[in-house]
């Protein structure tokens, strides 16, 4: 029934099943929604508490989730009428740098966090990319998505009422660990809700908020949903949750309001790059200025530029491999690296970063068209642009790690699919 009524949603969307039967798309169609609520499980189960131990290696939800449906997705990935892009070449190589990069410099005994890292991200992508390229899965993973960032968004209000994380202390005496230690803003506690930070919860509920703009059809429920993602951002009382939400809401708008002019987006990316340019040649500390100017406390800001200026010196020391996960006797570096692009440099080298920045960067490039999008797919497209330059840009300012870093490869894969179905007929 799930798989049939999934072909319902798809039909009332503008799109109906072709070239095949009704039980074979029903099957799909339970196959695909088993996978969306399995992988995005590990959004409602706090990673930090509720880890089990398998042959030795440590699972998370989200991570035993990607680990144990890659297989699956590769069979799915080499059928007939799939095909290769090279955001998934980009994908395997930075995955496999990581690794390398990480046993040529702790060993090949250190390699359990480089490969968590490493893998779970790589096979997020690949889990993607095999179960979310037809309309009909797509749909099944966003409405999936949707519920639970509702249930995600209400524990982080139960949090901000309770004064307490309730999920996590809930997590710790199943699995019979040490909770995470609640933190506070002003007095006020800042709700993490199932997440491992506030400010992993806030960001999360920016980026979810562009597709739910664009999933939504009725004004009433867009109001509503986004309304929803924008109490998340604020209960977790973070300056990169709320700019993550602005401008996600920004772009949504400008694609609104511009729609019947062609070459909007060639418009928005030169005026971007002109007034990065101006920033670059203005600025005596281009990235010192933004990150001083997007945060709600300037304390907070100004230790991030003493993070950067740290971390320079020392990528500058080892810039093809970096440092594993070594610590550096040093109390800025140990302590916190609010910045992804820098802790990916500082593990695994400058070209490990590079290597996720073009993995970025190729699943959102233009395409030559090769067919064209029904409304559904042309409105996903741009939602998951969005979020994936939303991942890009808040990630100067945050580290993403556990569920937020699966997410990420996620809606990589879930782009790179979409880019696929543009370019082959």
């Amino acid at each position: 029934m799930a798989g049939l009524e999934a072909i319902g949603t798809a039909a009332s969307n503008g799109w109906a099943p072709s070239d095949c039967t009704l039980p074979r798309e029903a099957l799909a169609g339970s196959r695909h929604q088993f996978a969306a609520w399995f992988v995005l499980a590990g959004l409602i189960i706090p990673a930090w508490e509720a880890e089990v131990s398998i042959a030795g290696a440590k699972f998370t939800a989200g991570r035993l989730a990607v680990t144990l449906l890659v297989g699956p997705a590769l069979v799915l990935l080499m059928r007939r009428g799939r095909h290769a892009v090279a955001c998934d070449l980009f994908a395997v190589l930075t995955a496999a740098w990581m690794l390398g990069a990480a046993a040529s410099t702790a060993g090949f005994e250190s390699l359990s966090s480089p490969a968590a890292e490493s893998l779970q991200f790589l096979f997020s992508y690949i889990v993607a990319r095999g179960y979310f390229y037809s309309p009909v899965a797509l749909d099944t993973f966003i409405r999936a998505l949707k519920i639970l960032t509702v249930a995600v968004i209400l524990v982080g209000a139960i949090d901000y009422v309770t004064g307490r994380w309730i999920a996590h202390e809930a997590a710790a005496a199943i699995f019979g660990t040490t909770p995470l230690g609640a933190v506070t803003r002003s007095g006020a506690i800042r709700a993490t809700s199932t997440l491992d930070h506030p400010i992993l919860f806030g960001v999360f509920c920016g980026l979810v908020n562009p597709i739910v703009l664009l999933s939504e059809r009725a004004v009433g429920r867009k109001i509503l949903f986004s309304g929803l993602c924008l109490a998340g951002c604020l209960l977790s009382q973070s300056s990169a949750a709320l700019m993550a939400y602005v401008l996600g809401v920004a772009a949504y708008s400008y694609d609104r309001l511009m729609r019947q002019l062609p070459g909007r987006w060639m418009i928005f990316w030169t005026v971007l790059g002109v007034a990065t340019g101006a920033l670059i040649t203005v600025a005596e500390h281009p990235i010192g200025w933004l990150i001083s100017h997007l945060t709600l406390d300037p304390v907070t800001g100004y230790y991030r530029i003493l993070i950067w200026d740290a971390a320079f010196e020392r990528i500058g020391n080892r810039p093809l491999t970096g440092y594993s996960f070594q610590l550096f006797d040093e109390n800025i570096l140990d302590s916190t690296v609010d910045c992804v692009w820098l802790v990916e440099a500082l593990r695994f080298g400058l070209p490990a970063m590079a290597g996720l920045l073009a993995t970025n960067l190729m699943a959102i490039w233009p395409v030559r068209k090769q067919v064209e999008f029904d409304d559904f797919r042309e409105r996903m497209n741009l939602a998951f642009t969005i979020v994936i330059l939303l991942f890009f840009f808040t990630g100067i300012t945050v580290h993403f790690w556990n569920y937020i870093w699966i997410f990420w490869g996620l809606c990589i894969g879930i782009k790179a699919s979409l880019r696929e179905s543009l370019s082959h007929q």
